[in-house]
């Protein structure tokens, strides 16, 4: 059964986007998450960005609805949504979060996650209608997402995370 997620393209008033440095992967990516138990897309994308980054957001508009086919456990449903702060403390994020920092547009890190450079393009492009996209993995990158995906789980059950 595919799982499903949830990620915000998150700006300030200086039009800079939010991103967190992830403490598994150590890249920067867009806060994203999956859908708990009864939660919609909305949903989930706003308690996403308030654990991994302290803020408190209004959702603006949905970018677009993306599949990744590839991915573990027979593949990703995601909704990407564009988001502005409205209130919180960057201090406050969880420990998902090595870092979260604005970017200007201009400036995004080198070591960004590839489908989130995909998506934040998509939330600039300012489209009336959402995108609808499939995103792929090589078969390489599958399998290596596989073993990362159940790598980190054992960790986490080692170190008693959620």
């Amino acid at each position: 059964m595919a799982t499903q997620s949830s990620s915000v393209v998150v700006f300030n008033d200086k039009q800079e986007i939010l991103l967190v440095l992830r403490e598994d992967a150590r890249v920067w990516a867009l806060p994203a998450g999956g859908l708990e138990s009864s939660e919609t897309f909305e949903q989930a994308a706003i308690r996403e960005v308030r654990e991994e980054t302290g803020y408190n957001i209004e959702l603006e508009r949905l970018v677009g609805k993306y599949w990744r086919p590839q991915y573990p456990k027979g593949g990703d449903r995601m909704q990407v949504f564009v988001g502005k702060a409205i209130s919180g403390d960057i201090s406050e994020h969880d420990w998902e979060s090595i870092a979260v920092r604005w970017f200007p547009l201009d400036a995004l890190p080198k070591r960004l996650f590839r489908f989130s450079r995909e998506h934040i393009q998509d939330a600039c492009a300012n489209s009336r209608e959402p995108f609808e996209r499939a995103q792929k993995f090589s078969r390489m990158q599958a399998m290596l997402m596989g073993w990362f995906f159940a790598l980190r789980k054992i960790r986490n059950l080692v170190l008693r995370r959620s």
